[in-house]
């Protein structure tokens, strides 16, 4: 615990934490204190000599870089610190004449603000003159002549977003800020994090869409809808449209940061492909444009004579990361109530199912054990199967800045990432052999003695149970399956085992596999092995992929638990669920959504209602959920754009986009946040939640969660029925969401301050950590001479998911190629003869397309990459239908294919 030491502040004793900055105790206390060259999330200050304050005995001092000391008496108010602060900031206006009329940034200036307050006269009649204005970045624009060598931009780029893609050049008058070796951002490698734009207090960095402040212009504070890091937002919108999304600074999760898709992937919204009319598709089989009383009236029809004919198993209901928690919630509720099946599944089951289910089982819940803070407190993080600066650029930068900070790096991935390139050490296993080397390093650690034997005795159980399946797992085994020498595993296990505060993240390259369960176990082993559980900096966590995938299994979207995991089958929760819904949830658990797909097609699966997910385009095996959806009787999918699986709706219908939603989301590390609308729906399109309900009430069911008017959601109340029904909920409502910023669950009442770490000094919720035996299995399909390299998926840093947002958003001017590309290491593309932009065949055992070449070292021999992010490519059309025995997750990351390259169509002959 920090000691308090005691200060007076312009005649007021307080008691603060021993290492407070000076500047941030006295706005603690209510006294403005201006800078210009301060962020709060950056040590870095002092150069502008705004924030000077005095220290009695000892002078004027810079209260941004000042840490306060025992019995010393501050004065921030005095006339001589005023005069101070003026000539400091004439000495920045020398070079800055303030010509604010003609500025483009006129009224969003800090140094204008501080140069008013100080009271320094804009100019009268400036005069305009050349200005040199560097342009070539589509959203990053610099004009050297408004730099006050504040230094903040260069701060943020290398220490917050850990890049070094800016920097500083000469001395004194002449110093300038540059990028790289003074070239154009995108050659010096710029990833338009944004983070330059957030600090810079002139307008030197800006945005082009930056102009003199508008009348009328509106900020609403929101979380993103893209990834799981949960950042935070504030989005400026003008008469209904959004202009602008700037990172919050209050932000928990991001800290005032942001990557280039929550920044300016947001033009999708105001895109002319928007739904924003229901549509039926008419007898003649082509979707036509109807009103809401039709499309309801149809629906409520479809699924009651279907459920009324062949049973309420004979329909599902697939959810999304998309939606809101409430949205969830009462898509759930729909299915357990008003359609009476707990055929109920969402997109984690693509994704994270395998972490959920081995967390669960060993530690007591499916969640992850860290919040993100932890990142920061650790001395070594094991990150496997996981590509954060691309997939989750926010939390790569937290990653990028603790290892700057001297934290131990060790990547498994096949491929060199950038992360990988970092690390202090990069085991690059072959895809499919992730459950042999995890094993092959917990038998060193236990063969060496070098678990935590104490920790081991008084958490856990299971020891006794790893040897037989460890047993045969040696290095050298392990080393001829993952093809990577022996003694990368030895080192691996034990610099891991002597880390004092080890952390271990896991993304898709470990759970999207047959063995997805078994590595998420054999992870958890390993924290628990090394003590590494419940102390601050350690723990075991999944990335999780899309923005609330965890809140939609909080939630219960899920075929064999309701909200908080409770299990169906349990009959005390079914008798607590009926006291509040009226209505007993289903016991028998439901089918999967690989299952749901197979009913389809067997004829058994009749009637299906998708909301914001699209299976046909980023479900394994396409070819055959398109053939699932095309058997149903009746299917209904609720999108904001026509998505490849709306192409065989019955009924489709307009949604809307997280900026114009209200609610919850929860992000990878159980951190929940409110979701505040910026805009309205386009159109006639509704939230997700307000559709549920009306079709709900159009079938005869009060699902008991809408707002005053009846027709829409309420999302307050939406949360209070969560709160009452859910353990762990308890103690989270709307009201101290507003009021803390976020709160983590676990959160039983309303006292409750959230938990960052769980199953603190290791005593786990289920009560003793279990280690789990992890037998190896090889792939389900293996390469051969006729498909003789591994084809293994994922996201890229400009897009997310299946596109459907950033394909429609700015972001497609930073993308030299607007279609998919197949990465293949130089000696595979020697050996077939194919050079960079060659159009290639990709052909598996599942099917075959087509895409460009890209010939790169970052792809190990034998193994190729893709992603799936445009519909024309069908990727997944080549992934077959392996999946994770436990959970059945698909096996994205491990497809034996063949490549041949397409020879050009020879030219026509010309005429003679």
């Amino acid at each position: 615990m920090d000691a308090v030491i005691r200060v007076e502040i312009d005649g007021r004793v307080v008691h603060l934490p021993e290492g407070t900055r000076l500047l941030h105790a006295l706005r603690e206390l209510g006294i403005a204190i201006p800078t210009l060259c301060h962020w709060e999330h950056v040590p870095h200050g002092g150069r502008c000599g705004i924030c000077l304050v005095e220290e009695v005995g000892r002078g004027l001092v810079h209260a941004c870089q000042t840490t306060v000391t025992p019995g010393a008496c501050y004065r921030s108010t005095t006339s001589e610190l005023q005069t101070a602060r003026h000539w400091a900031m004439r000495l920045l206006l020398r070079n800055h004449p303030l010509r604010c009329a003609i500025c483009p940034v006129e009224g969003r200036c800090r140094l204008q603000t501080l140069a008013m307050e100080l009271g320094f006269q804009l100019l009268a009649n400036p005069q305009p003159t050349v200005e040199i204005i560097d342009t070539r970045h589509p959203f990053i624009h610099r004009q050297p002549s408004l730099c006050i060598q504040c230094g903040l931009c260069v701060s943020v780029c290398q220490k917050v977003q850990g890049a070094d893609v800016l920097g500083m050049m000469g001395r004194g008058e002449k110093q300038a800020v540059i990028a790289g070796a003074d070239t154009s951002l995108e050659q010096a490698g710029c990833v338009a994090c944004g983070g330059c734009l957030a600090v810079c207090p002139t307008g030197a960095i800006r945005e082009p869409s930056v102009l003199a402040r508008q009348v009328g212009e509106r900020v609403v504070a929101t979380t993103c809808g893209y990834c799981a890091v949960g950042c935070r937002l504030q989005v400026t919108t003008e008469q209904g449209r959004i202009v602008r999304v700037e990172p919050d600074p209050a932000g928990s999760a991001n800290q005032g940061h942001a990557c280039v898709k929550g920044r300016f992937g947001h033009g999708f919204v105001h895109s002319p492909d928007r739904l924003t009319r229901p549509m039926i598709r008419n007898a003649q089989g082509v979707l036509e444009a109807c009103d809401w009383q039709t499309a309801l009236g149809r629906i409520a029809e479809g699924f009651a004579t279907i459920r009324d004919t062949h049973g309420p198993e004979s329909l599902g209901v697939v959810s999304s990361a998309r939606c809101t928690n409430e949205e969830n919630y009462v898509l759930q509720k729909f299915a357990r109530v008003v359609l009476g099946t707990n055929n109920i599944d969402n997109c984690a089951r693509v994704c994270h199912s395998p972490s959920a289910f081995a967390l669960g089982e060993a530690l007591g819940t499916g969640a992850g054990t860290s919040g993100f803070e932890e990142i920061d407190r650790s001395d070594l993080l094991l990150i496997v199967g996981a590509n954060p600066t691309e997939s989750h650029p926010v939390l790569g930068a937290r990653i990028r800045r603790a290892v700057r900070n001297g934290c131990t790096l060790i990547v498994l991935d096949p491929r060199r990432t950038e992360l990988a390139r970092m690390a202090h050490l990069h085991l690059p296993l072959r895809p499919g052999s992730n459950v042999a080397v995890i094993n092959a390093m917990q038998r060193v650690i236990l063969d060496e003695k070098r678990l935590d034997a104490a920790f081991v005795a008084d958490h856990s159980e299971g020891l006794e149970s790893l040897m037989p399946v460890l047993a045969s797992c040696t290095p050298e085994w392990a080393a001829q399956v993952g093809e990577i020498p022996a003694e990368l595993i030895f080192r691996a296990a034990r610099l891991f085992a002597q880390a004092q505060r080890g952390q271990i993240l896991w993304g898709l390259g470990i759970t999207e596999a047959c063995q997805g369960t078994m590595a998420a176990f054999g992870l958890i082993n390993l924290a628990i092995l090394t003590g590494n559980i419940g102390r601050p900096g350690t723990g075991a966590s999944p990335i999780r992929g899309q923005n609330n995938v965890q809140g939609a299994c909080d939630m219960g979207a899920l075929p064999n638990v309701t909200t908080d995991y409770q299990s169906v089958t349990n009959p005390e929760m079914r008798a607590r669920f009926k006291a509040v819904w009226g209505v007993e949830p289903p016991a028998k658990p439901g089918m999967k959504m690989p299952e749901m797909f197979a009913a389809a097609r067997a004829g058994t699966l009749r009637g299906l209602y998708l909301v914001a997910q699209d299976p046909a385009q980023s479900d394994p095996d396409s070819a055959q959920v398109a053939a699932a959806l095309r058997k149903l009787e009746f299917l209904v999918v609720q999108e904001i754009f026509l998505s490849e699986s709306a192409r065989f709706a019955h009924v489709v219908l307009p949604g809307a986009s997280f900026f114009e939603k209200r609610g919850t989301f929860v992000n990878s590390d159980r951190r929940v946040q409110p979701v505040l609308q910026a805009v309205s729906p386009p159109g006639q399109a509704r939230t997700d939640g307000d559709i549920v309900l009306a079709l709900a009430k159009r079938m005869g069911w009060d699902l008991g969660c809408a707002d005053a008017s009846e027709e829409g959601l309420d999302a307050d109340r939406t949360l209070a029925e969560i709160a009452q029904l859910t353990p762990n909920w308890g103690g989270i409502s709307t009201g101290r969401l507003h009021k803390l910023g976020f709160l983590q669950w676990p959160c039983p009442d309303a006292d409750h301050p959230g938990t960052g770490l769980m199953h603190g000094g290791g005593d786990c919720l289920r009560g003793l950590a279990r280690l789990t035996p992890t037998p190896w299995q090889p792939p389900e399909s293996g390469c051969d001479p006729t498909f003789p390299l591994l084809l293994t998926t994922g996201r890229t840093l400009y897009h997310y998911n299946v596109g459907t947002m950033t394909r429609r958003s700015a972001i497609l001017s930073l993308v030299a190629a607007q279609q998919e590309s197949i990465r293949i290491h130089p000696h595979n593309a020697a050996e077939l003869g194919i050079r960079s932009g060659d159009t290639v065949a990709i052909v598996s055992r599942q099917g075959e397309t087509t895409a460009q070449a890209e010939v790169v070292a970052e792809t190990p021999p034998g193994v190729v990459f893709m992603a799936f992010h445009f519909p024309q490519t069908r990727t997944n059309l080549l992934v077959g239908p392996g999946s994770d025995t436990h959970t059945r997750c698909p096996e994205y990351k491990v497809t034996p294919v063949r490549i041949q390259k397409i020879p050009l169509s020879p030219r026509p002959a010309g005429r003679e």
